[in-house]
């Protein structure tokens, strides 16, 4: 992943995007980037670009994993948003 990216989601996003969306989980650890789309297959690596990307603790990580469908739709409305307040 290019720096440039990895510099971009992390000012955007500043802290845990679930503590920023005030859902309820236990915040700690290091922060990572993580990929909210799925790849699409085995082996297959969906795209590292900001419109993709979330900062996510690992307890949040593993609640997105465990529970896509559910979260997946909140975390790119989130990025929608992010992006265009910050134009």
């Amino acid at each position: 992943m290019p720096p440039t990216v990895r510099d971009h989601v992390r000012r955007r996003d500043r802290a845990c995007v679930f503590t920023r969306l005030g859902i309820p989980h236990l915040c700690l650890g290091r922060l990572e980037l993580d990929h909210v789309r799925a790849s699409g297959g085995l082996g297959l690596k969906s795209p590292s670009t900001p419109d993709n990307l979330v900062l996510l603790c690992p307890q949040a990580h593993l609640e997105k994993t465990l529970h896509g469908r559910r979260w997946r739709p909140v975390l790119l409305a989130w990025i929608e948003r992010a992006e265009r307040d910050a134009d």
